[in-house]
């Protein structure tokens, strides 16, 4: 097993090599291309909710990427207090927000969120092809 860490912080989602890093740490680990999409989408897609809709900056977000052999593993951990995620539908065309959940409920194989006891907990997984 092979893992990736952030402390995810404003610089680092303003960095235009993020995204390049965490594709290209799915690549060495044989993730295949739409895989990697779909991952790095969903970390976007994740990283966005908590940002939008925390009460706390982001320098207290973890982000943890592991790959196994058989599936890929999303950790993102805060400090915001847990809330229920209502189950997401697919959005109107002209929604200004409502995708993300939705994307990642359809793209990946696990969603869960749940209270921790400093924050919340995200995990997504994507089994491997």
């Amino acid at each position: 097993m092979n893992s990736l860490q952030f402390n995810v912080t404003q610089s680092v989602l303003n960095d235009p090599h993020f995204c390049t890093q965490l594709d290209q740490f799915l690549l060495q680990n044989s993730v295949m291309g739409s895989q990697r999409f779909k991952i790095v989408t969903c970390i976007l897609e994740a990283v966005a909710n908590i940002q939008q809709h925390s009460q706390h900056s982001l320098e207290q977000v973890s982000l943890i990427l592991r790959c196994e052999r058989d599936k890929v593993t999303i950790d993102l951990l805060d400090n915001n207090p847990h809330k229920p995620l209502q189950t997401p539908h697919c959005p109107p065309a002209f929604s200004p927000s409502g995708r993300g959940l939705w994307i990642m409920q359809n793209w990946m194989d696990q969603v869960r969120y749940q209270g921790t006891v400093a924050g919340s907990h995200l995990r997504l997984s994507l089994l491997r092809n």
